[in-house]
Formats: structure tokens, C-alpha cells, sequence
């Protein structure tokens, strides 16, 4: 749910620039659906993701250029600009800090699912961060020849279709290849299960009872 929450506002550029065919439109409907996710986030969720709000920081620069000088090109240029923004901060993870930021995420996921560890060597989590490094720079450089080379409708399709294809291939390798690192505690896998069994019989017996 929350990953369709997080593609909502591209979902409404898209359909509001294939049903009219007018960019500078589709670019003021993205800058209120991108408010209108922040807001519902702090409602729901209790707080706004930090990535959410980098993202709309640029999007109201280069969204607002845009909209003020009726100029694609700035709302073009902004995936551009937050992947290679992402680029450098992973870059300088590598070198400030106990651990890369890949390692902190991953490691971060992984306490959603107790029964599992994850044990990589430390020159294999630096290898995995540059990995990173060059994902997204690949991203806002395919995004630029996109632009460039292509005529407008052909880029809002990119953007849709081609950008969510790269980084499910990509982030669908990285777990894949991460799986192999990955170790399961039987030991709280059978917590886990005795806890669900005994939750279970309570239900049973109220129901008995009632």
C-alpha cells in the first residue's frame, strides 16, 4: 500500500499529461499531488519520509521554473537531478561513518523480519554502495539522452515505464544477491510460530466460551 502511496503523484502526472497533452499542467498537478503526499503522510503515518520532502524541495524549484517560464526542459531535468543527488550522498557514505548507507537501509529492512540476519563482509558492503553510485548516476544520465533525443510524449512514458523497470531489475539483483548472505534464526521462527499457535487456542477458547 505504502508503495503505491509513494507513486502516487508520478501516476497523476501521467494521466493528466496523456489525457491533455499539456506538460505545464501535468507539471502543476504533480507539484499538488506531491503536497497533498506529504500532508496525507503526516496524517497517516505520523511522519514525512526524508526522501519525500528532498524530492519535493526540487520538484517546487524545478517544477516552479516550469510552471513560471512555461519551460519543460527544468521538469525534464529533475530526476536528474534527485538521482544524481542520491549518487553523491551514498558516494560520501562510503567514506563518513561507521557504515555505507546500503548497509544502514538493508540492515534497517531486515528488522521488519526478526527470524533473519545478515551477515556481509565489510569490502562487500563498500562494493554494494558503489553499486548504488553508479545505478543512479546511470539513471540521470539515461534520463538526459531521454530528453534530449526524444520528443516529449516519449519521455513521460520513460519516466513511467522505463524508470520503474530499471530499479525493479536493479533492487530485485540486490536482494538476490544479498539472499545469499542471509540467515535464517529457527529459534525465533519457532517463537514466532508458538506465539501465532497459542493466539490461536485463545481465540478458540473465547469462542467456546461466548
Amino acid at each position: 500500500m505504502k508503495q503505491l502511496f509513494d507513486f502516487f503523484p508520478v501516476a497523476i502526472f501521467v494521466a493528466v499529461y496523456f489525457n491533455t497533452k499539456d506538460i505545464i499542467l501535468s507539471t502543476i498537478f504533480l507539484v499538488g499531488a506531491s503536497a497533498v503526499q506529504l500532508v496525507v503522510g503526516l496524517l497517516v503515518y505520523k511522519k514525512v519520509e526524508k526522501v519525500h520532502l528532498y524530492t519535493f524541495f526540487v520538484l517546487l524549484v524545478m517544477g516552479g521554473l516550469t510552471i513560471a517560464f512555461k519551460d519543460p526542459t527544468f521538469i525534464m531535468w529533475k530526476p536528474t537531478v534527485i538521482n544524481w543527488t542520491f549518487a553523491t550522498v551514498i558516494l560520501g557514505s562510503q567514506f563518513i561513518g561507521e557504515r555505507p548507507i546500503v548497509q544502514r537501509l538493508i540492515e534497517g529492512l531486515l528488522k521488519q523480519a526478526p527470524h533473519l540476519s545478515i551477515d556481509v563482509p565489510k569490502e562487500k558492503w563498500k562494493g554494494l554502495n558503489l553499486s548504488w553510485v553508479a545505478f543512479f548516476i546511470f539513471l540521470g544520465a539515461i534520463n538526459i539522452y531521454v530528453a534530449k533525443n526524444y520528443d516529449e510524449s516519449t519521455w513521460v512514458t520513460f519516466k513511467l515505464v522505463g524508470m520503474t523497470l530499471f530499479n525493479l531489475t536493479f533492487f530485485i539483483g540486490q536482494f538476490a544477491y544479498l539472499s545469499k548472505f542471509m540467515i535464517e534464526d529457527p529459534d525465533d521462527e519457532a517463537v514466532a510460530a508458538d506465539a501465532e499457535q497459542n493466539q490461536e487456542v485463545t481465540s478458540n477458547e473465547s469462542q467456546k466460551q461466548d
